[in-house]
């Protein structure tokens, strides 16, 4: 693995979360919009607790991004608090790709997650690459993730 560093996102980083988020968007075809830095900014920021951001640097850039949401269990009769992470976006920018800049974000979320009161991590995989390389890192599927869309159809 090339040298990789990932820290955690802290208010300070709030534009570089948002930029490669943006990046992404982009690199998936989406089109930019006046004002959507500051408003994700504003967004990410007041729900910052909840969503922790992880960032990798590689080659002296910014080389991605992964982004959680912590879902925190209602008590439960002789249960203790415990909350689960749902990966909602791991991006890695092109030139930083097969740098293991992926496997570094991931393997750092899943080493905070062990020192908090989470006690599992799901993830979307749509496709086999994507869940060969989790599995690679431990995840598995142990059943099948159902959804209902409220979605107007387009």
């Amino acid at each position: 693995m090339a040298d990789v560093v990932v820290r955690r996102a802290g208010a300070d980083d709030a534009f570089i979360v948002a930029a490669l988020h943006l990046q992404f968007a982009r690199e998936l075809g989406l089109p930019s919009e006046p004002g959507y830095l500051d408003r994700f900014v504003d967004a990410w920021l007041g729900e910052r607790p909840d969503r922790p951001t992880w960032i990798a640097e590689a080659r002296s850039l910014h080389a991605g991004i992964l982004e959680t949401r912590r879902i925190r269990a209602l008590p439960w009769p002789g249960r203790k608090d415990v909350s689960w992470l749902h990966v909602g976006g791991l991006y890695v920018i092109p030139d930083c790709r097969d740098l293991g800049v992926a496997r570094a974000l991931t393997e750092t979320m899943i080493e905070w997650s062990r020192s908090t009161d989470v006690k599992w991590i799901r993830v979307n995989a749509p496709d086999e690459q994507e869940q060969q390389f989790y599995e690679r890192l431990g995840f598995d599927s142990p059943g099948r993730l159902m959804e209902f869309d409220l979605r107007d159809p387009e």
